[in-house]
């Protein structure tokens, strides 16, 4: 009788132990979703984010806070709302993913924030720049990008400062360019310049013979442009460069994605002498950066080119791994990985950053560059620095 009491509790306990086996790999795994381009016009964003995504692993390995990582990969094909809304739904109810790296453009972050926030899955933002989109439209936002206003009002005062008195304003017409539009228009006004005229340019085939036409007739000290990363901005540059505008002495003044590096070397030397604002290049110099540059070459090679995408996947594993460190031996809670995000400060191959503890944004340095053409390569060169911007 009691071997057979024996028996039974062992086979209890080991029912017990097949029961909970499945649910304690569940809680020792978190589910991390990729929604990112893989084709479109930003399918080299997502080429170039699980290369870092693997670099940082090799580094940092593959289990922060105890927690073995899975990601699951899917597709936006670029800004699609429809799509990017139908793999999200995917992410969070059949995959049940806690964390998601992406989306990647306003379009799709602006048609997902209602998802995210009744799922509680904080989402970190690696692509969208119009300025409203993280805090205000999800507290279960973070974004490692920029926002517009962050990049557009440093050009506006430099170009005052520099003796620019008119100005020609060119954006792709959709959400950030009507951003940078207003942004650049009110911040050079305040600064006594004028803006003589604004053109839009359909970001889906977009034609840009006649508005370099326009740029040519307004007769204007420089003109401004924003660009989505990416085909587009390429497609502008070498407009501009057929256009013969350069040779005119109108100046082009612009924010980083028109010389963006995942694009440059095919813009080639019409790129050359182009002021720009951004947050990132491979050329900035830093040890972080010298670093994080040579160990990507080594493990990938020049192919696609460090370019802005790659520091803004980084930024987003480091605010993954820092979260899931927060709850080491706990079970992952969605609010406490952003509270513990928010207000957060840690070096960037870019410089310092922070997270805006008011709206989970990022604080971050803003550069002027220059293309200049070194060793051989046209390349953007830091020569100036405004500290510690906010988005707003």
């Amino acid at each position: 009788m009691k071997r057979q009491v024996l028996q039974g509790l062992a086979a209890l306990a080991t029912a017990a132990l097949l029961l909970a086996t499945p649910a304690r790999a569940q809680e020792d795994t978190i589910k991390v979703g990729l929604l990112m381009s893989y084709s479109g016009i930003g399918m080299l964003g997502g080429t170039s984010a699980d290369n870092v995504i693997k670099q940082f692993q090799a580094r940092y390995g593959n289990a922060p806070g105890g927690k073995r990582i899975e990601f699951i990969r899917r597709d936006t094909t670029g800004p699609n709302p429809e799509v990017a809304r139908r793999m999200a739904q995917d992410l969070l109810a059949r995959e049940k993913v806690q964390v998601v790296i992406g989306p990647d453009f306003t379009p799709n972050t602006l048609t997902l924030a209602p998802l995210f926030t009744e799922a509680k899955v904080p989402a970190i933002i690696i692509g969208a720049a119009t300025h409203g989109i993280v805090g205000e439209k999800s507290p279960y936002y973070l974004r490692t990008f920029f926002s517009i206003p962050q990049l557009v009002r440093p050009m506006a005062q430099w170009a005052r400062k520099n003796g620019i008195q008119k100005v020609v304003v060119v954006v792709a017409d959709y959400g950030p360019g009507h951003d940078a539009e207003t942004t650049f228009g009110k911040s050079f006004g305040e600064q006594g310049g004028t803006v003589v005229s604004s053109i839009r340019v359909p970001i889906r085939n977009p034609e840009f013979s006649s508005a370099m036409q326009r740029i040519r007739d307004a007769k204007a000290d420089a003109a401004f442009v924003f660009m989505p990363l990416g085909e587009v901005a390429l497609q502008f540059m070498k407009a501009y460069s057929d256009s013969g505008l350069k040779s005119t002495g109108i100046k082009l003044l612009a924010t980083a994605d028109i010389t963006d590096e995942s694009t440059l070397a095919a813009a080639g030397d019409g790129a050359l002498g182009i002021v720009t604002t951004g947050v990132y290049a491979p050329t900035h110099d830093s040890p972080l950066n010298k670093a994080f540059v040579a160990e990507h070459e080594k493990m990938f090679g020049k192919t696609p080119p460090i370019s802005l995408i790659h520091a803004t996947i980084w930024d987003a594993m480091q605010l993954l791994y820092s979260g899931l460190e927060a709850q080491k031996g706990q079970r992952f809670d969605p609010d406490k990985f952003i509270a513990q995000a928010r207000g957060r400060s840690f070096e960037s191959p870019r410089g310092p950053v922070s997270i805006d503890p008011a709206n989970g944004d990022l604080i971050q340095n803003v550069y002027l560059r220059r293309t200049e053409k070194r060793d051989g390569v046209v390349q953007n060169i830091e020569f100036d620095v405004i500290k510690a911007v906010p988005t707003n």
